[in-house]
Order: structure tokens, then sequence, then C-alpha cells
């Protein structure tokens, strides 16, 4: 009886030790990639895509800033590393889609950036010096469904330090509406040629990191998307600051990533020219005048309620008409 008992365990054990052999061989065989779990990484890692024109994004860059910052939110990670160079024009991708990420409320000390590849296998290299210098051992890689399978084997293959990829597709991430309030309410917009944004920014260290978007910015960025998303479509907004460039990228730029990264289609925005040396640059008033704006809905920064009058007076020694607003505040 007891060697028969014996026999039968010995029996029924067999096959559960070969499963779990061959579930070991499975895992080990398996590529280091999670499937769509919200599970918490080291870092989000949002890869470029091409930008058009200077400051001006496609709406696929839009979508993966945005659902990095979404995950970000949903307290994946506690940073996001943008990876993207210089595709077109002076600003490279990570830059453009750091300043967005500041725009939808993400602090830069939470932002990394590698901005010096221009395909995805240069961004999967780059990428790894910083993984290894900041240890990161899991990541989070925001793309395109098209992109995904192609990302993930360069991830793979040049980053073998991470022991988990997990995947967040872009595709269906779109920017969310701005509320805000207006006191006085705002006037009728039918009769305004153009939205005048008179750009203000706070001092910036030169010395220290310049492609950043203060809450100054911030809040004209979003005034100018409330605009846009309550019914003024028809008509440009035209970005003016007297400041000249810090860096690679201008103030006026800055403004407007923001409000693109918020949900202004780039198409609607003017920009000020405002570097050294730059051709064609005029003044403000000179500038509504030549574009054929007389009517107009200037936009100043938050606080400066007191120049409103005084502003609107300026307009009208130039032959011009403006209804002057001030931006709500941003929230921090």
């Amino acid at each position: 009886m007891t060697r028969s008992l014996a026999t039968l365990c010995a029996l029924l054990l067999v096959p559960c030790l070969v499963a779990a052999a061959a579930g070991r061989v499975e895992a080990a065989d398996s590529p280091r990639t999670e499937p769509l779990e919200p599970h918490r990484v080291g870092v989000i890692i949002a890869l470029g895509v091409g930008h058009q024109l200077e400051a001006t994004p496609t709406y696929k860059m839009l979508q993966r800033v945005t659902a990095a910052v979404s995950a970000y939110r949903q307290q994946r990670a506690k940073y996001i590393l943008f990876c993207g160079g210089h595709t077109t024009g002076h600003i490279a991708e990570a830059d453009e889609m750091k300043i967005m990420a500041q725009a939808m409320g993400v602090p830069a000390r939470a932002i990394l950036t590698e901005n010096g590849s221009i395909s995805t296998g240069q961004n999967a290299r780059n990428a790894g010096r910083m993984v290894a210098r900041k240890r990161f051992r899991s990541a989070l890689l925001v793309t395109h469904k098209s992109h995904m399978a192609r990302a993930l084997k360069e991830f793979r293959k040049k980053i073998p330090r991470l022991r988990r990829i997990q995947r967040l597709y872009a595709d269906d991430y779109a920017p969310s509406k701005v509320e805000l309030e207006f006191d006085p309410p705002l006037p009728k917009m039918d009769d305004f040629q153009a939205v005048v944004i008179h750009g203000q920014s706070r001092p910036v260290d030169f010395l220290g990191d310049t492609v950043v978007l203060d809450r100054t910015q911030r809040a004209l960025a979003r005034t100018m998307v409330y605009l846009y998303q309550n019914g003024v479509t028809d008509i440009p907004y035209f970005v003016w600051h007297g400041a000249y460039a810090v860096g690679h990228i201008t103030r006026a730029e800055v403004i407007a990533l923001g409000a693109v990264a918020l949900g202004l289609p780039a198409r609607k925005i003017v920009l000020s020219p405002a570097r050294r040396n730059s051709t064609g640059t005029t003044a403000l008033f000179e500038r509504c005048t030549q574009s054929g704006w007389t009517r107009v809905l200037a936009i100043l920064a938050p606080g400066r309620e007191d120049e409103v009058e005084m502003m609107e007076h300026q307009y009208r020694e130039r032959g011009l008409s403006a209804h002057v607003i001030v931006a709500p505040e941003a929230p921090l």
C-alpha cells in the first residue's frame, strides 16, 4: 500500500515539475516588455516626432507629450525624459516637448531631455546614457502604435540595463479643455481682426536653464487657448515679445509652444521676430498696421491691471482700436 501511494505521488509530481521548468524557460526567452499595466517605473521616456517649422510641433508630438504628462500625473514615475534633436530649425524636439510639458503643469525639475538624436536608434543610444547616469532600471516608453515595435526593438537592444519596459500608446490622447474666469467678462469677439499677446517674462538666468516656461508665460498661453476653445477661431494670434532670444529660443516661441501644448493649432499663431540682427523686425504697433489689424483684442500678463487704460490709449494714438484684457493667473 505504501509503495503504491509513493508511486502515485511520483506520477503526479512529474508533470508539475515539467510545467514549472517550461515556465522558467518561457520567462527567460520573453522580451523585457510588460503589457499595458499601471505599474510604477523609474522614468517615462517620450520619443520626439518631426516638427513642421520653428515652434510649430505636429499633432503627433502634442499627443506624445500629453500621454507622458498623463502618466506623470498618475504617478507612474518621478521623471519624464523627452528625446529628440534638431530635425528642423534651431529648436530641438526635446526642448519643444519640455516647454509643452511645463505648460501642462509639469515642474522643470521633473523633466530630463536628450536633444542630440535624429533617429529612433539614436534616441535609444542617447537615452541609455541618461538611464545609466540616473540608475533607472525600468521605463514607460511613449510613442504611437505604428512606431512602438521599432522603438521597443532599439531600446531593448541598446539599453540592457532596463529590466522592464512598459508601453504607452499616444494615439488616443488629446488636450483637455482650459477653464478660466474673467472679471470683467470678455467682450463680443465679432469685430476683432487679431488677438495680440503682449509677452512678458520673468528675468532669465543666463547661466542656468533657458529652456523654461514660467508662470506668466503659461498664463498668457492658457488665455490664448481659452479664447480659441470658446469660439475665437477665425483670426490670428500674434505673439509679441520685446526681448531678444535667450540662447536658441525666443520668449515669443516659448509662449507659442505653451499655447500649442494646451490645444491652440500652431497654424493660428503669428510670431514676432525677436532675434539679434534678424531682418524684418518691427515694433508691435507697426506690425498691426502692416498686417491690417486695426481692431484687436490685446492680452496683458497677470498683474498689469493698472496698465489697461494706458495701453488702450497707446493703440488709439497710432490709429488702432484695442480692447485690452488681463490674463488670469495660471495655477501653481
